[in-house]
């Protein structure tokens, strides 16, 4: 196949519940402009994730919890008034953000981090805030994951959510800083608090290659996913490509979630600094419009027979 009829593949129908696609201020480098960032990108997408990181990241944390409420306000209200989806990526870059540590001082930051970027979540009205599990700092699995659990427990007890889902991020392979769980991990995190899964689905296929293992974790880890993040990559090589630049049927992938129960957007996430922000956003459109054109398609076509 050529890369264009991999992109779009799909074996099958395609579903009704499709993800939407949408894009991150990551891919913009988080802007110390919040709210323009998020403004400027709804005027491509109906769907926006803002991460707390980079410049954006400085401002956040500099600001009182009077600023955070006041910036959370004028988020909600513009993205209410545009019909604008918001997704949150919490902060994850340094060890104040290690929800795995067992050192119980640098835990405790970690909950307090955590708890301060979902309380502004929910007050600007996000669906649902992203946040990576820490460090692995050559612990076992069982100890990360019992330490993690802690964390989120301390977070769920001081927050009130509402209805905005809280979404452990899988991690992928070669990177060994980070910790990598099992699907049936992923599956007992949520089983032990009540909280979700996102997939980056380069993470995912950076350990398992498309094909019968990812399809079955795909139908495993759907009903307890709750945000997805994409972009390209070429066979199990770890990276962040535009969509497009590589070999991933990223359609049939997304698909396969739809059809086992995930119901949410997906969203344009990290990069690589060989490639522009532009291009990101171009790669990232063109898909918008291809799958656009492919649901019209199928729709002609049902109405057709």
């Amino acid at each position: 196949m050529t890369t264009k009829e991999t992109l779009y593949h799909i074996d099958g129908p395609i579903s009704a519940d499709f993800p939407q696609i949408s894009f991150s201020t990551n891919v913009y480098d988080n802007p110390a402009d919040i709210l323009g960032s998020i403004t400027d990108l709804a005027r491509h997408f109906k769907a926006v994730e803002f991460e707390i990181g980079e410049d954006a990241e400085a401002v956040f944390w500099s600001l009182s919890n009077d600023g955070r409420q006041t910036l959370a306000r004028q988020i909600r209200q513009f993205t209410e008034q545009n019909e604008i989806t918001l997704t949150v990526h919490a902060g994850w870059w340094g060890r104040q953000y290690n929800l795995c540590a067992s050192n119980l001082d640098e835990r405790a930051q970690a909950v307090e981090c955590l708890s301060a970027a979902v309380d502004f979540s929910r007050q600007a009205g996000a669906t649902s805030v992203t946040f990576h599990p820490g460090y692995k700092d050559q612990l076992d699995n069982d100890v990360l994951m019992t330490n993690l659990i802690e964390a989120i427990k301390q977070v769920t007890a001081r927050c009130d959510t509402g209805d905005m889902a809280l979404c452990l991020e899988n991690m992928g392979g070669q990177r060994p800083k980070f910790p990598v769980f099992t699907v049936e991990e992923h599956v007992y995190f949520h089983q032990q608090t009540g909280c979700y899964v996102t997939i980056d689905v380069t993470h995912l296929c950076s350990l398992l290659p498309y094909g019968q293992s990812l399809f079955e974790a795909i139908a495993t880890l759907a009903p307890v996913t709750r945000h997805l993040h994409i972009a390209d990559l070429n066979d199990t090589h770890h990276q962040h490509l535009p969509i497009g630049e590589g070999n991933l049927p990223l359609s049939d992938v997304l698909n396969r979630f739809a059809l086992n129960g995930y119901r949410g957007v997906a969203v344009v996430e990290e990069f690589i600094p060989r490639f522009s922000t532009a291009y990101y956003l171009e790669k990232a459109l063109a898909y918008q419009a291809g799958m656009q054109h492919l649901r019209a398609s199928v729709q002609q076509n049902i109405h057709a027979g």
